[in-house]
């Protein structure tokens, strides 16, 4: 649509070709081909695709993401999903990329017909490269999905951003996985950031079993200062 035109979303698009086309993981999407698409093609679409938008090829995840299955699975269904996305995040963050919105729709699901099957981390739109603080124009806001976002999010804070950001969203991830709903709800913008800036996780009510050492490892890693979380995916 009218979106795909957009200076800003062209440069948040742009942004997700190079980080992700930079990155070569079977934990993390893989991008084929990238361009604009051209009115031959938007004839050939009857009008669907818009000449001049941004295309993103990459490969196909045939079982879809996490997002729906929250609260439905096992451990030992859960528990190789979560060590694959940890490996995928620690590719990235040894290049100096932090996702920045790691939630459950952003995990796909690729079987054993797919190109390459296993877990999938993908929409790096608004990944922040380490080495080059320009690559992600902020202008003192935030950006992210607001359950999963740590408190250095919320606050712009971008010279605070680490792996240890990563890791916050991917404990958020974890916990709705297990409970079926993130450790923070709300009803606005306002009151998640004040929960995840000025609050600590309520009660830690799995609805299926879980290791007896979850609940302290993801209160850890939800720690309102970062400087309290794991430093690394390896540490975590």
């Amino acid at each position: 649509g009218e979106r795909g035109l957009e200076p800003g979303y062209l440069v948040a698009f742009d942004a997700e070709v190079r980080a992700v086309a930079g990155m070569d993981h079977p934990s993390i999407v893989a991008v084929f081909d990238h361009g604009q698409i051209s009115e031959d093609a938007q004839r050939a679409s009857g009008g669907q695709l818009r000449s001049g938008s941004p295309y993103l090829a990459m490969e196909f995840a045939s079982l879809g993401s996490l997002e729906g299955l929250q609260g439905t699975l096992q451990w030992d269904e859960l528990e190789p999903v979560l060590f694959e996305i940890l490996a995928g995040l620690a590719h990235s963050h040894a290049r100096g990329l932090f996702h920045l919105d790691i939630k459950p729709a952003n995990v796909l699901l690729s079987s054993t017909s797919d190109m390459r099957p296993g877990v999938k981390l993908t929409d790096f739109g608004i990944a922040y490269a380490a080495s080059d603080e320009s690559s992600m124009d902020i202008d003192g806001g935030s950006a992210g999905t607001p359950p999963y976002m740590a408190p250095e999010q919320f606050s712009g804070s971008v010279r605070d951003f680490g792996p240890w950001t990563d890791l916050y969203a991917f404990a958020c991830m974890l916990w709705e996985m297990t409970c079926g709903a993130p450790p923070y709800s709300g009803e606005s913008f306002v009151e998640l950031a004040y929960k995840h800036m000025r609050t600590d996780p309520g009660g830690f009510d799995p609805v299926v079993p879980v290791p007896s050492g979850l609940e302290a490892w993801l209160r850890r890693s939800l720690t309102t200062d970062c400087r309290g979380r794991y430093g690394c995916v390896a540490d975590a």
